[in-house]
């Protein structure tokens, strides 16, 4: 029944009741402050998580624990550790533990299927979205067979699985993707676009992190205390002005071109040297033309 977990698995019950436990359990895992409202207090001490490249916080939680499941994320903001992931599956294999691998994000952008396959770690079962489909709506589950066969004792049950739109677009998406290898072209651009930030930051004397897989890069600017978010919104004020949608995080696909990314790289060039000139001079509050962003979750009173 208990199930160890790494990263950010959705909006089910099971994974919400990680803060059933303590309301900040999830606060690591992608996005912070999300509410218990509505999950059943039953699920309380059923899923625990531990913490990436933590091999020795996950064994901690195993002993304790009868874990029957783990499932995490490949590989979301920093890289794994050597020799990590395979001893995640070698403890997942003393124990008896099904492993799986959410790829929702990760899937098919560094690799034609998941990004394990980079790290030659194979999991019990994999899961694949959104990138399979292109923008369609389509997921997809993979595994051992001894494992997936027992989908055939379990009720599974759809509304929609008769709707054929997904397949057939998850299928051509496939088709175009290996024609392409697309996996490589955004990976490229996506090194090209981490190489351009450290640039543009560099020459306006801002320091700032660059975080994320090379196909969905992302960054942050240090030193900001708790305004950060302040100085998000107005990068993508500034952006919206020149017709960019953009934040501080870059879903990279095939059709960022030259001419795409010059535009964008020029008017971030524009935004930064204005960060450094307000953060020298006056308040980043003044040059806020709405709210600021929300980044996770609150309860609003």
């Amino acid at each position: 029944d208990n199930i160890a977990i790494c990263g950010y698995h959705g909006w089910h019950d099971w994974y919400l009741s990680t803060n059933l436990q303590n309301k900040n359990s999830l606060n690591e895992h992608l996005l912070p402050g999300l509410s218990t409202k509505g999950v059943s207090r039953k699920l309380k001490n059923t899923v625990y998580p531990f913490k990436y490249n933590d091999l020795n916080n996950l064994k901690s939680i195993i002993k304790k624990n009868k874990i029957g499941v783990i499932i995490m994320e490949v590989y979301r903001n920093i890289p794994p550790n050597k020799n990590f992931l395979k001893n995640v599956k070698k403890l997942s294999k003393k124990n008896g533990i099904v492993l799986i691998f959410d790829e929702c994000t990760s899937g098919f952008r560094e690799t034609y299927g998941g990004i394990h396959k980079k790290y030659k770690v194979y999991p019990d079962i994999a899961i694949f979205g959104k990138a399979l489909g292109n923008g369609y709506a389509i997921t997809s589950i993979i595994g051992k067979k001894e494992v997936m066969q027992h989908a055939q004792d379990s009720f599974i049950s759809s509304t929609f699985w008769t709707e054929k739109i997904g397949y057939v677009a998850a299928l051509k998406t496939l088709e175009v993707m290996k024609k392409e290898e697309s996996w490589k072209i955004v990976k490229n651009v996506g090194d090209m676009i981490k190489s351009k930030w450290k640039q543009i930051a560099n020459e306006n004397n801002i320091a700032i992190d660059i975080m994320g897989t090379s196909a969905i890069p992302n960054f942050k600017i240090k030193n900001l205390n708790n305004d950060w978010k302040k100085y998000k919104t107005y990068i993508s004020q500034e952006m919206l002005k020149q017709n960019i949608l953009s934040s501080n995080s870059i879903y990279v696909c095939t059709k960022h071109n030259e001419k795409v990314l010059n535009k964008y790289f020029e008017n971030l060039h524009t935004i930064f040297n204005k960060i450094r000139m307000i953060d020298r001079e006056n308040s980043i509050d003044y040059e806020l033309d709405g709210p600021v962003c929300h980044e996770g979750f609150k309860r609003l009173n």
